[in-house]
């Protein structure tokens, strides 16, 4: 009975502390996925409050005359509790240093910039970034280069002899940080990164319609890929319209796109967008789309899906039906023709690699049916496509279709001018665009 009783007495020292460190090891792994989670600023500030608690604890335990198990107990309770109410201050800190300066969403549309491995003789990612005007903003900034610090710092005039508006705080790449940026006035400004001043440059356009939210019609609609999800399941696009969507892909090192499918199905496509290598924002030209409810995705993941809803007071007119006006003929040399007022047609071919005609004519200002048939079977020059150029500038990029089949691209109006056609898959596939 002594003999179980001195056991006891001589494994309670050894257990209890180990128990004790358990303890302590456990609540700390879950303290620090707390502190990670939320920006350097705010992780010092709480785990300072957490040190301050324990060695408060440690100290009056150490100052007692004995230490017993309950003793223990307390202290590792105490400890606990400290950094249960410190994790709770993390969660109140991050919303409120989110809507203060330099950190989280400053505002719900987020604008996003990208310093590059090597930035600091090349640039940033873009040296042209567009923002709403009158409103706060997130300015998603990435440092992709490793070891070398970097920050945005915007100036109110053309250069950095202006006045300083906003100064981003220095991050040491890899790393991201959010900068939460007052409203700026409608115009352009200057943005540099105040440790390679000259090489690192570019203008901020402000506007009503710049970087705007995911939702809302006409120009200037923005759309956020980021965490493998847009920002929204829903556009809003004006009926029979060109419009603009910009593309914020926040994917460092990974691809995007915005693609728009009649339905879910994916059967048929009316816009398919160049796919993007984040971080970086593109600009999509969207043809006008009749009044109706459509289906967007991104094909690189296609679980990033939405609908497109268009509507307004656009009438009856349609924007990309195809069909060609009553009687049909087209002068074989030039591929073009017309249709009911406002619109025209034209038509192409492939066939053994090649266009036929290389020569296409249609008006401007006038939306167009270009009706292309690929002749070639899939086995024997694969898919092809025709986009429209103007120098290396995509003005309309149409789905690639396995033959023998026909689509009808709906081109969106044109200033007058001469233009280039090709295929995408197969570059010496070209021809003429005569806009007159």
């Amino acid at each position: 009975m002594s003999e179980g009783k001195n056991r006891q007495s001589l494994l309670l020292p050894i257990l209890m502390p180990i128990g004790v460190l358990a303890v302590i090891g456990l609540a700390l792994a879950g303290f620090s996925r707390v502190l990670l989670a939320i920006s350097h600023n705010a992780a010092t500030v709480v785990a300072l409050v957490a040190a301050v608690g324990i060695v408060v604890v440690a100290a009056w335990v150490a100052s007692r005359k004995r230490v017993t198990g309950s003793t223990l107990f307390s202290m590792v309770a105490a400890m606990t509790g400290i950094a249960m109410l410190a994790g709770g201050l993390a969660v109140v800190a991050a919303p409120l240093e989110h809507e203060g300066e330099g950190g989280g969403p400053g505002g719900e549309v987020v604008v996003a910039l990208a310093a590059p491995e090597g930035a600091a003789t090349t640039g940033f990612s873009t040296d042209a970034v567009s923002v709403p005007s009158d409103v706060p903003f997130t300015l998603a900034f990435e440092n992709a280069d490793p070891g070398v610090p970097h920050n945005v710092v915007i100036y109110d005039g053309p250069d950095a002899e202006a006045p300083q508006l906003f100064g981003g705080e220095l991050v040491t790449g890899p790393a991201t940080v959010d900068y939460a940026v007052e409203p700026l006035a409608e115009g352009e400004f200057f943005f540099n990164c105040e440790v390679h001043p000259t090489t690192m440059t570019g203008t901020m356009t402000a506007s009503p319609e710049g970087g705007g939210g995911g939702g809302g019609g006409g120009e200037g609609i923005t759309v956020v890929a980021a965490d493998i999800a847009f920002d929204t399941d829903t556009i809003e696009l004006p009926p029979d319209t060109p419009t603009k969507i910009t593309l914020d892909n926040f994917f460092f090192n990974d691809t995007a796109t915005t693609e728009i499918y009649t339905d879910e199905s994916l059967d048929e496509s009316l816009f398919v967008g160049e796919i993007v290598t984040g971080p970086v924002s593109v600009v999509y030209d969207i043809p006008p789309v009749p009044e109706g409810e459509y289906y967007f995705h991104c094909d690189v993941h296609p679980n990033m899906s939405g609908s497109v809803v268009v509507a307004g007071d656009g009438g009856e007119g349609g924007g990309g039906g195809g069909g060609s006006g009553e009687g049909g003929e087209e002068p074989p040399d030039e591929g073009g023709g017309g249709t009911a007022e406002g619109t025209a047609a034209a038509s192409v071919a492939a066939e053994g690699t090649a266009f036929d005609p290389t020569t296409l004519t249609w008006p401007a200002a006038s939306e167009v049916t270009l009706t292309f048939d690929n002749r070639d079977p899939v086995d024997v020059a694969g898919p092809h496509n025709v986009s429209i150029y103007d120098g290396d500038t995509a003005l309309f990029q149409g789905e690639l279709i396995d033959g023998p089949s026909t689509v009808d691209y709906a081109i969106p109006p044109m200033e007058a001018g001469t233009y280039e056609f090709r295929c995408d898959v197969h570059p010496t596939m070209i021809g003429t665009v005569e806009v007159t």
